[in-house]
């Protein structure tokens, strides 16, 4: 049975195959001490919010057209329509719970003493 050999690692070698860290300046170049993307990451979380209310909003439509789909007897298997209404009481639910938790955050940060 053959033991292999310990090989020491030097330092150099270390450098060679590690990416150095990229140095991210907060600062933009005209002088204002606002950081670079906080404009940009605003937008792009609105933007986020947006489409992820519009996607609850379209379950909540698919779950109504099941529905009636199922009581017309235009859908002849119920699980279909049981799966789209569920999936829009999931995503309703979730909603509404990370909008308790961000309103629990906002209240925690308006009580606390400067």
């Amino acid at each position: 049975m053959a033991i292999n050999p310990i090989v020491p690692i030097h330092p150099l070698m270390l450098q060679q195959t590690l990416n150095p860290i990229q140095e991210n300046n907060p600062v933009e170049g005209n002088g204002s001490q606002t950081p670079a993307g906080a404009a940009k990451a605003g937008a792009d979380f609105g933007q986020f919010l947006q489409e992820a209310l519009q996607k609850v909003d379209n379950l909540q439509k698919e779950a109504d057209v099941a529905s009636l789909g199922l009581a017309t007897g235009q859908i002849q298997d119920l699980h279909t329509a049981v799966l789209a209404m569920e999936k829009a009481g999931l995503s309703l639910s979730l909603t509404v719970d990370v909008r308790n938790r961000a309103l629990d955050a906002y209240h925690e940060i308006m009580r606390m003493q400067i």
